[in-house]
């Protein structure tokens, strides 16, 4: 069985024991004129591949709707106009409702009920989320107080200006902050899409959705994805591929080598021993190395503190991470840093 095959055979079983098929999680859509494409595909791609069995697309387990008033559509920044697919529906019916902002000079073109509809959606309880300059369109209706946003770095000195005093991070692929979520776009509405899925689908369908859209595009991956499609698509033996596949899609974090064995079927002494033959280490080395590995990549890919980088890792504070770290790659993560700029 492949590695999509094995993940949909775990939400079978689920879906067995379960009542009812109502879907795990619901999101509804605002467009405001010009707004990236890419930021649209990344809400509604990672959960199109969640929603399913295989390479289907029913929107069957998560679902999705573009709101707006009968016959009201929105052009993309790159000319694509897209429609919107269902009157504004009621706001408690979604676990998410995204506001996707547009260019700068066209935030206010869009239709004063798409304003009207985030503020009953947030009164009623529903979480927001701002994508792109979305974040700018929250902050104007003062959906944003006493939360802090994250914004991306090409627009920073436009929130300054026109927000002084809302707190704001260029730091972030994305901040949840008391029913309020931002995201500055481009690649990081996958990373936030993928957490979301997770929390409310588990992390066979967050993992799928990360299989299909990052893992067989290898063009688009990160380094870090990179490391991580080379570690297990060289190993032959398919429990061990759907073991090292969920400790990785997790980072190595909330992960234990007991929980992995489980998860393929093997006691913890089978799984140790069939781990040692086949990489050359023991589960809980390799769950290390994974943690250090994405350290690594956050410590040449951005500037989160180090502080941020050991939490985000799973180690207690910066001098376990540093320990660890040295051990493994021979320098400290300040050194790591230094040398990478």
């Amino acid at each position: 069985m492949d590695y999509v095959g094995w993940l949909d055979s775990l939400w079978a079983e689920r879906l067995l024991s379960a009542r009812d098929h109502k879907p795990d999680i619901s999101v509804g859509i605002l467009l405001w004129p010009t707004f990236p494409l890419m930021s649209l595909t990344g809400v509604i791609e990672p959960l199109r591949h969640a929603a399913d069995f295989g390479d289907n697309s029913r929107p069957l387990h998560c679902r999705w709707s573009i709101m707006g008033k009968p016959g009201y559509s929105a052009a993309a920044s790159c000319g694509i106009r897209v429609q919107a697919d269902a009157a504004y529906i009621n706001p408690t019916d979604f676990d998410y409702v995204v506001a996707i902002g547009g260019l700068l000079p066209h935030l206010r073109a869009a239709p004063a009920s798409h304003r009207d509809y985030l503020r009953v959606a947030a009164s009623a309880g529903v979480t927001i989320i701002g994508a792109c300059t979305g974040s700018f369109i929250l902050a104007q209706e003062g959906l944003l107080v006493d939360r802090k946003a994250a914004v991306h770095p090409y627009h920073s000195e436009d929130f300054r200006t026109a927000f002084p005093r809302q707190a704001f991070s260029t730091r972030d692929d994305f901040l949840i902050d008391k029913g309020r979520i931002t995201v500055p776009g481009g690649t990081s509405i996958l990373s936030l899409m993928t957490q979301l899925i997770h929390n409310h689908c588990g992390p066979d369908r967050a993992a799928k959705a990360v299989h299909q859209l990052s893992l067989t595009t290898p063009k688009g991956m990160s380094v870090f994805d990179h490391e991580r499609a080379s570690t297990f698509r060289h190993v032959s033996d398919a429990r061990l591929q759907k073991a090292i596949v969920l400790i990785e899609s997790r980072k190595g974090r909330d992960v234990s080598p007991e929980q992995a064995a489980a998860a393929v079927g093997l006691s913890p002494r089978q799984f140790a021993r069939l781990f040692q033959t086949h990489i050359d280490m023991t589960p809980k080395h390799f769950i290390l190395e994974t943690r250090l590995r994405y350290a690594r990549f956050l410590l040449e890919n951005g500037s989160l503190a180090i502080t941020a980088i050991a939490h985000e890792t799973g180690f207690s504070d910066s001098a376990h991470l540093a320990t660890a770290y040295r051990k493994k790659y021979g320098t400290s993560p300040s050194e790591m840093r230094k040398v990478s700029k």
